[in-house]
């Protein structure tokens, strides 16, 4: 619609994808004040927002933003008590990403430790959006998960079914029954990352317990899908908990994160547009 609105569907892309990512650091911004205090709360946003994978992937005409935005949102509403907006915003989160379902599981688990059934209802709504999604892609394609598939057809360096898990396990076979002598697949500063990720998810179950299901559905979801070290930290700086776990008030030390995060969000930015289109 905005693309006919301007005539130019490139445009389009980029400003719809500039007014949710707004949108998302205002959401974040009210999500996170209902975790901590309002000064924590926007130390917090600033270092999320300025992060250079956030600040990359959301200057871009990317889908990133939409997903961002409408996990965020999912879930400030429904800690609102409006589960039917909600609800929406969940089913829009799971036809951006597959996986966006995940952020059901804290809906559902809240409803049923308050004993609300009858809300469970709601949860339908989701579920009847990836499932329109799955049929539109069965009958485009003849695959119900052709979104989820797709990278094969474009993508000659794929050999497994189950990203990189997979991937590292036939390295590390293939190194210990000595057939080749193949370096580890993963850079080590990729595996601090996974570490780094992994510790702020553990972290998130005691910011709230039933938000943390969604981070860990995601990150072992991504963990089996990505295909390589680049997707992998797109895809995990998206899980939105783990910026609730940043308990900082120190603006001084907040600045000095923008000031490293700056030229690094510069030079990925570049890259991206001129070594290599990503997605």
């Amino acid at each position: 619609m905005v693309g006919l609105l301007f005539g130019n569907y490139w445009f389009a892309a980029f400003l719809v994808a500039q007014v949710f990512a707004l949108a998302s650091l205002v959401v974040f911004q009210l999500l996170a004040e209902s975790y901590m205090r309002p000064k924590e709360a926007l130390c917090a946003t600033l270092l999320m927002a300025t992060f250079p994978y956030i600040s990359v992937f959301t200057t871009l005409g990317y889908s990133e933003a939409l997903f961002l935005f409408s996990t965020i949102s999912t879930w400030y509403l429904y800690r609102k008590g409006r589960i039917g907006a909600s609800s929406l915003l969940a089913g829009l989160a799971s036809l951006t990403r597959i996986y966006g379902l995940a952020i059901v599981l804290p809906m559902f688990l809240d409803i049923v430790k308050s004993k609300r059934y009858r809300k469970l209802l709601y949860l339908a709504i989701p579920a009847a959006f990836l499932a329109s999604w799955f049929l539109f892609c069965y009958v485009s394609t003849g695959d119900p998960l052709a979104s989820w598939t797709d990278e094969k057809w474009f993508t000659s360096n794929i050999d497994s079914k189950f990203g990189l898990v997979q991937t590292i396990l036939n390295q590390l076979l293939r190194g210990l029954v000595g057939a080749v002598a193949v370096p580890f697949f993963i850079d080590p500063p990729i595996l601090v990352a996974l570490s780094l990720f992994a510790y702020l998810i553990v972290k998130t179950w005691q910011v709230d317990r039933s938000l943390s299901t969604y981070a860990v559905t995601v990150f072992g979801s991504v963990i089996f899908t990505a295909t390589n070290q680049l997707a992998l930290l797109r895809f995990l700086t998206f899980i939105f908990p783990i910026w609730l776990t940043i308990r900082v008030r120190n603006l001084f030390f907040v600045t000095v994160c923008i000031a490293f995060f700056a030229p690094v969000t510069l030079l990925l930015w570049l890259y991206a547009i001129n070594v290599t289109f990503i997605g």
